[in-house]
């Protein structure tokens, strides 16, 4: 491997970049395309232009991380025909019957346990625990310290806020936004947005 392509140069980026090092991969450099933000480094990797065009995609094999908070940015992104690669940090613990999707970010301290599905292009950011038969989405956030029990279901590109905790069996709608420090025992239907404990309503995006 050449090396990983960063996507984004943020403040995410940082944890990306950091993950990516503690697994063992060379991180190649970081395209953003905020021009305030070029020549920057991040770490050790320095943001070194735009997001190349398409061709320079599909001239060669590029490995490739989207490191992009918000969910619908990077499901835009993940159109390019990039070899997109998972991460998980060397102090993340993720059972042997976990399946994860292509692209997506296993942060430090996250715990996966038994018979989950994480989708492709997910964030499980740090120490965020996840527990048995959970299934999250494509391009889900899941924020740090979040504690999803076992058998909930969180639809594609919502995003679950810090330290929110969604009980067992419950069902979370794509596109839903749960706040931080929720407490979630019931279902959230597809693009609702709840907060408080227990967890209401507050609009609909």
């Amino acid at each position: 491997m050449r090396g990983v392509w960063v996507l984004g140069g943020g403040g995410h980026a940082k944890v990306a970049i950091a993950t990516l090092q503690s697994d063992g991969k060379t991180v190649a450099g970081v395209y953003d395309d905020d021009a305030s933000k070029q020549g920057a480094v991040l770490l050790s990797a320095r943001i070194d232009g735009v997001t190349p065009d398409l061709s320079w995609w599909q001239a060669e094999p590029r490995s490739a991380l989207i490191a992009i908070g918000n969910n619908a940015t990077r499901q835009r992104v993940a159109e390019l025909p990039a070899d997109w690669v998972t991460a998980t940090h060397e102090t993340a613990h993720v059972h042997d019957t976990v399946r994860v999707g292509s692209g997506s970010l296993i942060c430090a301290g996250v715990v996966i346990q038994p018979d989950a599905n994480i989708g492709r292009h997910v964030i499980a950011n740090t120490a965020c625990s996840i527990d048995h038969d959970c299934t999250v989405g494509d391009f889900c956030h899941i924020a740090p310290g979040v504690t999803l029990a076992g058998e909930v279901t969180v639809g594609a590109r919502a995003f679950v806020g810090a330290a929110a905790t969604i009980i067992q069996g419950v069902h979370i709608g794509t596109d839903a936004i749960i706040g931080a420090g929720a407490v979630v025992t019931k279902d959230v239907p597809s693009g609702d947005k709840v907060a408080g404990v227990p967890a209401r309503k507050i609009s609909n995006g």
